[in-house]
Formats: structure tokens, C-alpha cells, sequence
């Protein structure tokens, strides 16, 4: 009898743990604020590894809350935007499955037309967040294209965004006083490139004034950082590269206009 009273007490104990358990193990996982979506297309299924290959991959961030549907939208525009350096501009305005598809039929075409042509082209293109708080949402959109030539063209865009009327921002809008900003940015440089303080920039190659420092747009923000972007032919030969330079915010002090 004991035996038995002690099985019917444990019974439900042992009901309620299952269910427990199980209530556990169906619990949906939290989905993520941020998910990377691929875009990829490649002629006559090719792979990418070989030289010979035609293909495009775009990845790009998606925010998953309904809320920030305009900046998805945003960050769309802005890959569009760039494609159009190697699309036309009115397979641009479709989707961006739609300009993978374009740009592969393109070189579908001009291969008919030059049969002997050996090489493959590509795309290759990445947005990624930078920085995010409750008053901005910094992205960087990185482009490869290679659609024949010496070598293939690559661009750095970055871009601020204020999260409440969803406008892109401007350096004045971020920076209090350029004048100032743009003193941090040469000294930046500057030490960067080892340079003497009465060293003039076209000894290095640069197609900068002496008397004035460049300030550029193409602006953005990290977790500790704001940093200003050259694509390469802006201030400097292909050879030079792309020049990147960063001002720690801490640096910046009241300079700096948004958090």
C-alpha cells in the first residue's frame, strides 16, 4: 500500500515535469533584430572560384522589425544606386534579384558577340551596419565589379542615417564645426602616412592643397569611431588605393552632433 501511495504522489509530479519540458523544448527561438540576406546569380551555373565564372553576390542586412521598414528600404535604394555603375540604369530600378539577373544576361550578350573572350565577370557587393543607436544607423556598402579591363573597381560607401525622420545625413549635420574637424582629420592623415609637418602631399602622390585638407560626404560612424572615406582616383592614383582615415570620438569631444 505504501508503495503504491508513493507511485499515485509521484505520477503527477512526473506529469507536470514532462510537460514543462516539453513546453521548453517547443519554445520558438527569439528572432534576431538582424538577419543577412544573399543575392546570388551566376552564369550557366558556373562557381565563382574560377577566373572564367560569371556571377554577382550581393549581401545586404534586413531589420526584421516592421518598424524599420523604411530603412530596409533605404539600404536598398542605396545598393540600386550603385549598381547602376554596372547596369543600366533601368534594370536598376528593379529588385535586386532582378539586377543579378541583368547584369548575367549582359555578359551572356556580349560573350555571343565575342566569342573569344576568355575571362568571366563579377559583382561582388556587401552593406553592412557600422554603428546603431537609438538616434542613427551607420551602413557600409563595399563594391567589387570586374566587366573586363586592367584590374576591377572597387568603392567604399558609407552612409548616417537619423532613425526618426529616416534622412541621410550630411558631415555638417554630424560634425558641429568642419573647420575644426577637418584640422583632426589632416593630422590624422598625416601621422597615418608618416608625414613631416611641412611635407607637401603631392611628394607622396596626393592630389590634395597643401592649404586645404579635403572633407568628404562619404562619412560614417562606428562604436568608437567617425571615419572618412576616399575611393581610389579621388585624391590619389589607382596605385594608392582606397585611403580610409578615423578620428576616435572621444577625440571629438562636442564636435560630434549625434550619439
Amino acid at each position: 500500500m505504501k508503495n503504491l501511495f508513493s507511485l499515485l504522489f509521484l505520477l503527477p509530479l512526473a506529469f507536470f515535469s514532462c510537460q514543462e519540458s516539453k513546453t521548453a523544448e517547443e519554445k520558438p527561438e527569439a528572432i534576431p533584430d538582424i538577419i543577412m540576406k544573399e543575392v546570388f546569380a551566376s552564369s550557366q551555373d558556373c562557381l565563382p572560384d574560377s577566373s572564367s565564372c560569371t556571377y554577382v553576390r550581393i549581401e545586404f542586412p534586413v531589420f526584421t522589425d516592421s518598424t524599420k521598414s523604411k530603412l530596409n528600404a533605404i539600404i536598398s535604394t542605396k545598393l540600386k544606386t550603385i549598381a547602376t555603375d554596372f547596369v543600366s540604369e533601368e534594370a536598376s530600378k528593379g529588385t535586386i534579384e532582378h539586377i543579378a539577373q541583368s547584369f548575367i544576361k549582359d555578359f551572356e550578350t556580349f560573350s555571343l558577340d565575342y566569342p573569344s573572350y576568355q575571362f568571366g565577370w563579377h559583382v561582388n557587393m556587401k552593406a553592412e551596419i557600422t554603428y546603431e543607436s537609438e538616434q542613427v544607423i551607420s551602413f557600409r556598402i563595399d563594391s567589387e565589379a570586374f566587366t573586363g579591363g586592367a584590374h576591377p573597381n572597387s568603392t567604399t560607401k558609407y552612409f548616417v542615417i537619423d532613425t526618426h525622420s529616416n534622412r541621410l545625413l550630411k558631415t555638417i549635420d554630424i560634425i558641429a564645426d568642419t573647420a575644426k574637424f577637418k584640422g583632426l582629420l589632416e593630422a590624422s592623415f598625416r601621422q597615418s602616412k608618416g608625414m613631416g609637418e611641412n611635407e607637401s602631399y603631392a611628394d607622396i602622390g596626393y592630389f590634395i592643397d597643401d592649404n586645404n585638407f579635403l572633407l568628404s560626404d562619404n562619412i560614417g560612424l562606428t562604436d568608437d569611431e567617425v571615419v572618412v572615406h576616399f575611393n581610389p582616383y579621388e585624391i590619389a592614383p589607382y596605385s594608392e588605393g582606397a585611403t580610409t582615415i578615423e578620428v576616435k570620438k572621444e577625440t571629438l569631444g562636442n564636435l560630434l552632433k549625434v550619439k
